[in-house]
């Protein structure tokens, strides 16, 4: 019987001999592992290839992402806001895509405000004593939302959390504490959700019976809207959250600051236009490094490990430089046939000697100032670099004919293959090994027949000479 464990093989031979046989099984058996071993190596390599590849996809993974960012002149543009004296007064967000750089001179004379009511006070907020009734609120928009409450429900507290669980609520509730009556200090108080007349909630009726105290609203307030002036013109808000205030700016009022106007000042931010400029840059050379050092070749180099004179690598390096070599087209007059070249080392990306590409943020501000129309297109343009680079990934990312597709697809093929040949080798040493340790038995068993007949010559006095040798074959 044959038993493998850990690449060597047991066999359970008579207790009478055969330690030599047991040797010799053990030898044939590892001569017949021999070319798994070789196999495990080779997909050993294989998966350090796949590894490195999978490296490789990143880097151009990143870079794509990056192209998309500067894909089009809305992407790449950003924006800055100086409040100057409004900074506490309001919050202003752009949405690139649609705001356009100004200056607007704002004062915020009043904020918008919310329906909201506070109750009489009553002893104890967690006391059920109003009995079972309603809670009715009235919508802007003239519907009532109901409120069922039973008498087990009927304490402040009770009352304040129905309303905050009960899914399209117009309105919110909590329970304050107001010591000004200190012998009935507890309060609640109902607040709309949302600011402004066009969302006002008419307070809602409180209808309780049967109860040991009785409910009622001690104050209440109406919603009204925000009020400012825009370069010097009065206008109403609706709300203090106006989304689209101005064109691609979003205002948030925090506070008002009757007759004293501030500005708003929305500007280009050349910086972070830049900083995406430079994470382009930094993702190409990115991939250009690691192309390089594939085909930094030595003497102690294992080439079977790395993608050394690797053809479709070194037509993306190629592709890649030759990109900085290239003008791309600006028309300063859309009606004019005749564009202007502008060349990336105008803009500060420049090819070094080293093989990558370097970016001088100062160089590129200075063309944003002196003409961002120009600029922007050389980049975003149809033709412009970002359309080009995007043009040049494509090729390689398609994902039926792309390089990268293909090649992680054959690295994996390959892998799957070595697998499958390691399991049919492998079941065909199994194989062997219980042939070989078959027969060995088989001749054991004849062996130690011979040695029984031996043992009866002699006691019978008729010894010869083949027991010496009988005894070596059985490793005695």
């Amino acid at each position: 019987m044959v038993s493998l464990h850990g690449g060597s093989v047991g066999l359970k031979f008579d207790p009478m001999g055969g330690g030599q046989f047991k040797q010799l099984v053990a030898q044939m058996i590892e001569a017949e592992k021999l070319p798994i071993k070789s196999l495990e190596s080779r997909k050993g390599i294989e998966q350090a290839r796949l590894k490195l590849f999978q490296d490789f996809k990143g880097k151009v993974g990143s870079l794509s992402k990056s192209v998309e960012d500067i894909g089009s002149i809305s992407k790449l543009r950003e924006f800055k806001v100086d409040l100057g004296d409004g900074k506490d007064l309001v919050d202003v967000t752009i949405d690139k895509e649609k705001a356009m750089a100004g200056t607007y001179e704002v004062q915020v004379d009043q904020l918008a405000a919310r329906s909201s009511m506070i109750s009489r006070g009553f002893k104890d907020p967690e006391e059920p004593n109003l009995g079972m009734g309603f809670v009715v609120f009235q919508k802007a928009d003239g519907s009532n939302f109901e409120l069922f409450v039973d008498e087990k429900e009927s304490s402040l507290r009770n009352i304040a959390t129905k309303i905050n669980k009960t899914e399209g609520a117009p309105v919110q509730a909590s329970v304050i504490k107001d010591i000004y009556d200190a012998d009935k200090p507890w309060k609640l108080i109902v607040t709309a959700k949302q600011d402004g007349e066009p969302r006002e909630v008419t307070f809602p009726e409180f209808y309780f019976m049967d109860g040991n105290e009785d409910f009622w609203i001690d104050d209440k307030k109406g919603a009204q809207n925000a009020f400012i002036k825009l370069d010097g013109f009065s206008v109403d808000l609706e709300s203090n959250d106006t989304a689209n205030f101005l064109e691609g700016i979003n205002l948030h009022l925090k506070q008002s600051r009757p007759d004293k106007p501030f500005m708003i000042k929305v500007s280009e931010d050349h910086q972070k236009v830049g900083d995406k400029i430079k994470g382009v840059v930094d993702q190409i050379n990115g991939v250009l490094e690691f192309i390089n050092k594939q085909n930094a070749v030595d003497k102690d180099t294992d080439t079977k490990a790395t993608f050394a004179g690797d053809t479709s690598l070194q037509t993306m390096e190629y592709r890649l430089r030759n990109l900085l070599h290239e003008g791309f087209p600006y028309w300063p007059n859309p009606e004019d046939d005749k564009p202007q070249l502008v060349w990336m080392h105008e803009l500060g990306v420049t090819l070094g000697r080293n093989g990558l590409l370097s970016y001088n943020d100062t160089k590129f501000n200075k063309a944003m100032e002196e003409n961002f129309d120009r600029t922007a297109e050389a980049i975003t343009g149809e033709y412009g670099f970002a359309a080009q680079l995007k043009q040049v990934l494509q090729s390689f990312n398609d994902p039926a004919t792309g390089m990268m597709s293909t090649r992680e697809k054959g690295l994996r093929a390959r892998i799957k293959s070595i697998d499958d040949n390691i399991a049919n080798k492998e079941r065909a040493v199994e194989q062997k090994a219980q042939a070989i340790t078959d027969r060995f038995s088989r001749l054991q068993g004849t062996l130690a027949n011979l040695q029984r007949q031996q043992a009866s010559i002699g006691a019978m006095g008729g010894g010869g000479g083949g027991g010496g040798m009988i005894s070596q074959l059985l490793g005695g």
